[in-house]
Parts: C-alpha cells; sequence; structure tokens
C-alpha cells in the first residue's frame, strides 16, 4: 500500500520534535495515534524509519533518507497554502531574523520591496549568526542556511545556496598557484564561522573531500568574507554573498562545494499570518532570481 499523506506529516514532526508526546501536541492527536501512524508509514514502505528506545528515538539510513522527502512535500504544501492565502493584505509588524551572508543580498532587498508593496507593514530586522530564541526575541520568522536540528518550530524549505571555497589572488599567488585537486589545500591557511565545526569538512560535487582545522575563526560572516579578501586564509563562501568580488582582484573561486538549503522558521501553531506568508514568498523568488551561474 502507497504511504499516506497524513502518516508522512506525523513522521515529519516526530522528526523534527524527537518525541512521538511533543509531535501528538503539535498535532492534537494522542500519543497512541502519533505512534500507530508513523508504524503504518513503516509498514506500508517495507522498512523501518526510526530506531526506538525508551528514552531515545533516532532515525535509521532510510529514515534520513525519507525524511529530505518529506521535507520536500512539505515545502510544497506550505506553498500551495500560501498561495491560497493570497487575497490577504499583510498588515502590522513583520520581525525577521536571517544571517549576514543572506541579509545584504538577499533580506534587505527583499524588505524594500516589501514594505513598498505593503505599506500596512512595518519591519524589524535583525542580521545576526547567532541562533536566536523565536519565541523569547518576539520573533515571526527566521530564515537558517543548512540542515536545521530538530525542534518545536515549523520548518520549509526555500531554495538553496550555491557555495565555493574562495581566496584571495594574493594568497593564490603566495601558495604558488591555483591548487589543482582539493587534497593540495591541506596545507592553506583556512577561515570558518564558529558553527562551521572542527574540523570544518569541504565536499565537492565530483567526490573531493577534505577536513581542516581553522587557523581563523569569526562569529560574523561579513568578518570572514574581510578576511579572505585580506589575503588570511581561504573559506567557503555562498555565491550570492561574492557577487561583484569576484575577477575584481578581491575574490577567486577554487572549488565548487555544492549547495546547502535554506529554510523559513517559525512558531505560529496554524497557518501563518499574510505578513509572514507573502515575505516567505518574496524570500523564496529572490533566491531563485540571484542564483549565480557556474564559477571559473
Amino acid at each position: 500500500m502507497k504511504p499516506s499523506f497524513d502518516d508522512m506529516q506525523i513522521f515529519w514532526e516526530v522528526t523534527e520534535t524527537r518525541s512521538f508526546t511533543a509531535a501528538a501536541e503539535r498535532l492534537g492527536r494522542t500519543k497512541s495515534a502519533v505512534s500507530q501512524g508513523v508504524s503504518r508509514l513503516e509498514a506500508d514502505l517495507g522498512t523501518r524509519l526510526l530506531h526506538r528506545t525508551t528514552r531515545s528515538l533516532s532515525l535509521t539510513d532510510a529514515g534520513t533518507r525519507f525524511l529530505a522527502h518529506c521535507r520536500d512535500l512539505r515545502s510544497v504544501y506550505d506553498m500551495a497554502v500560501s498561495d491560497m492565502s493570497a487575497g490577504t493584505e499583510p498588515s502590522g509588524m513583520l520581525s525577521v531574523t536571517a544571517p549576514d551572508a543572506l541579509s545584504g543580498p538577499v533580506v534587505a532587498p527583499a524588505v524594500v520591496d516589501f514594505v513598498n508593496r505593503f505599506p500596512a507593514v512595518t519591519v524589524r530586522f535583525h542580521s545576526s549568526d547567532s541562533t536566536a530564541d523565536l519565541i523569547g526575541s518576539q520573533i515571526d520568522l527566521a530564515l537558517r542556511i543548512g540542515e536545521p536540528k530538530a525542534q518545536s518550530a515549523k520548518i520549509s524549505k526555500l531554495g538553496s545556496l550555491r557555495k565555493y571555497l574562495y581566496a584571495s589572488p594574493s594568497l593564490i599567488t603566495a601558495q604558488g598557484g591555483a591548487p589543482k585537486c582539493l587534497a593540495e589545500l591541506k596545507d592553506w591557511p583556512h577561515i570558518a564561522n564558529d558553527w562551521q565545526g572542527n574540523p570544518v569538512r569541504y565536499d565537492t560535487p565530483d567526490g573531493q573531500t577534505l577536513r581542516v582545522i581553522p587557523r581563523i575563526r569569526c562569529n560574523s560572516f561579513n568578518e570572514v568574507l574581510r578576511l579572505v579578501e585580506l589575503g588570511a586564509g581561504i573559506a567557503r563562501l555562498p555565491a550570492i554573498a561574492t557577487a561583484g568580488r569576484v575577477g575584481t582582484n578581491a575574490l577567486e573561486p577554487l572549488f565548487d562545494t555544492g549547495a546547502v538549503p535554506v529554510f523559513a522558521m517559525h512558531h505560529f501553531a496554524q497557518r501563518p499570518p499574510a505578513k509572514v506568508q507573502k515575505f516567505v514568498q518574496m524570500i523564496r523568488m529572490k533566491l531563485k532570481e540571484l542564483q549565480p551561474g557556474p564559477q571559473r
């Protein structure tokens, strides 16, 4: 039997909250109904999706793969609901937070377009690479780059960002020229954000992998970008944030490191208000418009 959309959404909520009880509360169902939904889904698929113990839940390999499809389906669902609410005029205060890498090229232009299009809306925009408490900080919408960690917020995928490893021309010259393969970057100086982990792992679409220990770490994307321009090291940066710097003796792309997803997060129990839905649509369009072509 083919799995039902309802059971897929139950599985999504369980993986997001890491709890059958919390998922049941969010869905307005009993814990037993949620457990039965996941079991029914596993039976329909013919494979186990979750490892269950009395104290924890974890995804199986099949569960990890299937979750990605559930996330895409959820994004399409959210987009369809937003389209059906197109007639509602946004109003009131919209509070948005986004990381620095998205703020300049994507969010700031979207804010300008948004307030011009909807004069009844005011915006409070907070740009920061730090993770904010959405409820405590009274934030309506948070934009995030990369796979989100399990949490109680409602999440939808908006698009993706292509990332490259960049270096300044001066650093490339000092290192004896551009590298021919990823492994040649092992002894180059590296720069990373605090949240990128230690070591930092680079992966290319053609299967190359490299782990490095950064020489410099920053809590701000803008500072990472500035340090790379100054020749202090190489860093993985989104292509949309380096527009205007490539080919101008400021930055050069070395390797394509693939794409990372961009997500929207909110804590509204049901459908978010029109101001949030409309702004999410605008960010989704901006991401599509700004995606650059291949570099180098």
